[in-house]
């Protein structure tokens, strides 16, 4: 495969894009492109590479779009011998068939807060297929020596989506120090379309920022989207404990993100 076909694919995912792969595993008779030959598609139906264009690419198209919809792969049969001459333009007379995989997409996790929760969850979300940003803004809270495995740390939360680019699939976790970094961190997120928001804390916590962000301009659609307190009820006190009932309601926010419901 072309260098550049699996640049794209990195691009196109970390870009936040569904992106599935089709590839030519077979052929009989003739036809436009042999085995091996690959394309990509989009869930915008964005293309790049070729299969051989035609009614071949159009039937695996719509293939791909139900298999960015299911995320599940399919083995698509073209038989280009069965289309009638004005649909192609090619004069072909053989079969070719397909493999249609979609690309996991990229899963971010930005937390924001450095303190013993976050370090907690950071650990337990290492193994669970998250590219996991920690921003802080104190430098003894947002550093490699306490976060060794993340992807990436930062120190300021100002700005925050202007450095770290949020997608259809990032997942947020607001549990900074105090009201004012939790506020900071909610205003900025709340202007984004990620689709999980979870923020640490008391309901009587969660009331006084309600009324901070709705002051600000914050709709009541935007404030209902945040989950306080975050986390699945299973009586946890420990910060270890709140960072397993994180985990598992951060797993079952992107099951439901892959079956295409809202979390």
């Amino acid at each position: 495969m072309n260098m550049r076909l699996y640049e794209k694919v990195v691009e196109w995912a970390r870009a936040g894009k569904r992106v599935a792969v089709v590839s030519i595993v077979q052929t009989v008779g003739s036809t436009p492109r042999k085995a091996g030959a690959k394309m990509i598609v989009t869930d915008k139906l964005e293309i790049f590479g070729t299969i051989g264009g035609g009614c071949v690419e159009a039937d695996v198209i719509l293939a791909a779009r139900d298999v960015l919809r299911t995320m599940k792969p399919q083995v698509v049969r073209v038989d280009i011998k069965a289309k009638n001459a004005d649909e192609i333009d090619m004069l072909c007379g053989g079969e070719v068939t397909l493999y249609v995989e979609p690309v996991m997409p990229d899963y971010k996790l930005l937390i924001c807060g450095g303190g013993h929760i976050s370090k907690a969850l950071a650990r337990v979300c290492e193994g669970l297929e998250f590219r996991i940003t920690i921003v802080d803004d104190r430098e003894q809270f947002a550093n490699n020596d306490r976060f060794p495995g993340v992807d990436t740390i930062m120190c300021d939360y100002g700005d925050l989506t202007r450095h770290f680019i949020v997608t259809p699939f990032t997942f947020c976790v607001v549990v900074t120090r105090g009201h004012s970094g939790d506020e900071v961190c909610l205003r900025q997120l709340l202007a984004t379309d990620v689709p999980y928001i979870a923020m640490v804390g008391s309901r009587g916590k969660w009331a006084i920022l309600k009324k901070n962000l709705k002051d600000a301009g914050a709709t009541d659609a935007q404030i209902g989207r945040v989950i306080c307190p975050a986390g699945i009820d299973i009586q946890s006190i420990t910060p270890e404990e709140i960072a397993v009932s994180i985990a598992a309601q951060l797993i079952q926010a992107r099951a439901k993100i892959m079956s295409g419901a809202t979390p």
